[in-house]
């Protein structure tokens, strides 16, 4: 009987319904052990298939053997449809085993968390042959180089290395500025492909366009500007391990000019004008070329024969050659005669096909205990690189300790490094490691290092947001300490780079930590990162991660994360969600018998009634905030309450009124620190000076609000600031100061999406053209103005735009026009309770 054959009766498992990969992968299984194929008939199958279509990434028995096992957190859907190919033949059944794979993978996708950089990886020193395939691609310029270069070939054959080399010829040869590169993580085991409208966004911010800016953008626009931005700047772009065409299309030029290099483990077709260079194995000439330059000349002259027996037992593949060559130097005892041995019984007693994992295997069998639990612990780490006191967290080690595991995984070709104290894992040996995690280390203990991990990061972070914002300290939970001590931030400088650093290591061990059953340690990640989220307009990660605390089971962690996310939704114009999202905090800290944080929730809440033109909710909001804040003595959230209702009876016309509200506000926020709060004060109390008719003392509160916020990087107040500067530099009649002012806050606005800035801008601009006798340019600006703020809901600006619509019709004697946008500023101002 055949022992890999169930019988049980009724139809074959479907893969309808299941919710995760463990689920998946069980019925996988059970769908193989039906038909009665082993595993290694079905590895045969697999690779035998694949062939047959052209396709060179041949996958080894161990990857095709865990797809069907549990742990995964990603599944290749590409190897699971070759899988049920494999055993059923039957295409229908194919594709609903593929679209299952699409869905969970969509569930539980991390593919917004992306790698990239403005420099190009290290030109590795043990690059050595692929001379026509060089000269292929960095041939003399013409113009049409701007077609994209596809190097293709399977898993180790040096497609990456191949591209860096070429993209640092080219870039030194014709002294390009522009270097972008990209990993798309086509074939990670345990990631999704990257999203290329992440790569796009975080492409975009490299060439300098602020991320407010690329928020309000839609995909389309985005695309084209990141077309327009390379236009004539001859760009280097690499990228790096694509899954498909669909995933490069977004990310090339459009124009000629610059070379874009794309590696793939597969043939991609449908790239229009796309030249192919298929890579396969190294020559044997060559590889013996890169023994030679990684382990020594000489000592390959002493027995050339065994050189190259070990290149051929390798495969001829660099990645493998280089690991190869570290164990080579490691053990300077053994002569290559003993190498090659080593290999070739290794080979045969593990019946491995493959060559590559060979190598990788026998190099990872040399190394100690210890430097190979790290590399295995490395392997699980949710991010793509890492530094070493993250590295001493998940070994459990000391700071010395990991700089010299780390330092031996280096020298064995096991980790690359990749900058100033950075390390991370080529994909292949990823695989490998973490394969191997899986058999060797108990989940306990993966669970336990990852843990260690969890701690150290939010530990870190809690220091490194205790310089960035520290009027917030009171509303960040205390969190025990790591065994591994935070850096020694020295600045807030030094703060915000190490946060930028870590960002997608950060996020990703939140969702770790959730997923391993930590959710309630997960959602404390929520209040620590939320101000810099927010500040560096991080909305797509911090959705993330505030949903993450939403999911948990405190009610009040749950109304914190509502608060956050309310905020992220606010800014992001998105009102009607900020509302909810406010009005599920409020909720629960009402059953929680929070007052203050209720309190904070309600001011919110009172933003977002201001932002759709309903003032007496608003102002509702305000005072019945400010009555719990006094009450329980939160000094930082009175001053912002009290400076809520000084704009909001800015907005009614009571100078009186929001000049008593102002400058008490402004009183408390000298007093505790709250900068952000300081410059916006500064700018309202100038509004109100403004209106009270005393011009000199508005303008020099306007500059104060500009000098502060340019001195602690506070886009938002800047904006402000200019854009009030500029407003009343045109009443005064100085009409070219003004647009010079305007022009510089619309920029603002728009770089950091900041739409209720931007049409007060508009308009502010429409104003100013009038006053030069520009009525046409006036009534074009204010038509702007009228189309965002009518996308914004706002009312009042919707208002301000008709009149100054009608002011600039009435001077060119379009009598119909200006009573037409007369009666409709007229309406909506009476709509609001404002005339």
């Amino acid at each position: 009987m055949n022992p890999d054959r169930t019988d049980e009766g009724g139809a074959p498992p479907e893969p309808l319904g299941a919710g995760s990969f463990d689920e998946l992968a069980a019925r996988l299984n059970t769908l193989r052990s039906r038909h009665g194929v082993s595993y290694r008939e079905l590895h045969r199958r697999v690779v035998r298939g694949r062939r047959a279509v052209g396709n060179p990434d041949l996958p080894v028995f161990n990857t095709v053997y865990r797809c069907l096992r549990p742990g995964r957190r990603r599944v290749d859907a590409d190897l699971v449809a070759d899988i049920v190919r494999a055993l059923t033949a039957d295409e229908a059944v194919v594709a609903r085993w593929r679209q299952v794979c699409q869905v969970i993978a969509g569930l539980t996708a991390d593919s917004s968390w992306v790698t990239v950089s403005d420099e190009l990886p290290a030109d590795g020193t043990e690059f050595v042959g692929r001379h026509a395939e060089l000269a292929e691609i960095t041939g003399p310029a013409d113009g049409e180089r701007w077609s994209p270069v596809v190097i293709d070939g399977m898993a180790g054959v040096g497609k990456t290395s191949l591209a860096v080399r070429a993209a640092h010829r080219l870039a030194d040869r014709d002294g390009v500025t522009v270097r972008l590169w990209a990993d798309l993580r086509g074939y990670d085991a345990d990631r999704a492909p990257a999203d290329p409208l992440a790569v796009l966004d975080e492409f975009l911010r490299r060439l300098g366009v602020p991320g407010g800016e690329i928020h309000r953008l839609d995909p389309a626009g985005r695309q084209a500007t990141y077309r327009r931005l390379l236009a004539d700047r001859q760009p280097v772009v690499v990228l790096d391990n694509a899954a498909d065409a669909d995933q490069v299309r977004p990310l090339l030029p459009d124009r000629p000019g610059g070379v874009v290099l794309i590696t793939s483990r597969r043939r991609l077709t449908g790239l229009a004008g796309a030249r192919s260079v298929h890579l396969e194995a190294l020559p044997w000439t060559e590889s013996l070329d890169v023994l030679r330059r990684l382990v020594g000349a000489a000592e390959v002259a002493e027995d050339t024969e065994a050189a190259a027996r070990i290149t051929e037992l390798v495969g001829h593949l660099p990645l493998a050659l280089t690991v190869v060559a570290g164990r080579i130097r490691n053990r300077r005892d053994w002569t290559l005669r003993d190498h090659a041995a080593r290999l070739a019984e290794r080979r045969d007693s593990l019946r491995v096909e493959d060559e590559l994992e060979n190598a990788i295997g026998l190099s990872y069998a040399d190394l100690p205990a210890e430097a190979a639990l790290l590399l295995r612990l490395l392997a699980i780490h949710p991010g793509r690189d890492v530094d070493t006191r993250a590295a001493a967290a998940l070994a459990g080690a000391g700071l010395r300790t990991a700089e010299e595991l780390l330092g031996e995984l280096v020298a064995g070709s096991l980790v690359q490094r990749r900058g100033h104290d950075r390390f991370g894992l080529h994909d292949v040996v990823r695989l490998y490691a973490a394969g191997l995690a899986r058999d060797v280390d108990a989940a306990s203990a993966r669970q336990a290092a990852l843990g260690r991990l969890f701690d150290y990061y939010r530990h870190t972070a809690c220091r490194a947001m205790d310089l960035y914002a520290p009027h917030e300290r009171d509303r960040r939970p205390e969190v025990s300490t790591s065994d591994v001590p935070a850096p020694d931030f020295a600045d807030l400088a030094a703060a915000t780079a190490w946060l930028d650093a870590e960002r997608h290591n950060l996020v990703g061990i939140t969702a770790l930590a959730e997923e391993q059953g930590r959710g309630e340690d997960a959602a404390m990640m929520s209040p620590i990162l939320n101000r810099y989220l927010y500040n560096a307009l991080r909305f797509a990660d911090a959705e993330i991660v505030h949903g993450i605390a939403i999911r948990a089971a405190d009610p009040l962690v749950q109304a914190s994360a509502h608060i956050s996310l309310g905020a992220v939704y606010l800014r992001s114009n998105r009102y009607p969600e900020s509302i909810d999202q406010l009005k599920q905090a409020l909720k629960r800290y009402e059953a929680g018998g929070d007052r203050a944080s209720w309190a904070r929730a309600l001011n919110n809440l009172g933003n977002a009634f201001d932002r759709l033109s309903d003032f007496a909710a608003a102002e509702d909001c305000y005072r019945q905030a400010l009555l719990v804040h006094r009450a329980t003595g939160n000094r930082t959230s009175e001053g912002r309450a009290l400076g809520n209702l000084g704009n909001s009876a800015m907005r009614v016309g009571d100078w009186d009124k929001a000049a008593a509200y102002l400058d008490e506000a402004l009183e408390i926020m000298l007093e505790v620190g709250d900068r952000v709060g300081e410059c916006l004060t500064y700018g309202n109390l100038g509004t109100v000076r403004e209106q009270q008719g005393h011009s000199a003392e508005a303008l020099g509160h306007y500059r104060r609000a500009l000098v502060t916020a340019r001195e602690f990087g506070y886009r938002f107040p800047e904006t402000e600031a200019l854009l009030h500067i500029g407003v009343l530099l045109a009443r005064l009649g100085e009409h070219d100061d003004a647009l010079t002012q305007l022009n510089e806050a619309l920029d603002l606005a728009r770089q950091n999406s900041l739409g209720e800035f931007e049409v007060k801008a508009l308009n502010g601009i429409g104003i100013a053209l009038g006053g030069k006798g520009d009525a046409a340019g006036s009534i074009t600006r204010h038509r702007e103005a009228l189309a965002v703020a009518e996308k914004l809901g706002d009312r009042y600006e919707q208002a301000q735009a008709h009149q100054g619509i009608e002011r600039g019709a009435a001077v060119t004697g379009d009598t119909g026009t200006a009573d037409e946008h007369g009666r409709m500023a007229r309406a909506l101002l009476t709509e609001i309770g404002l005339c």
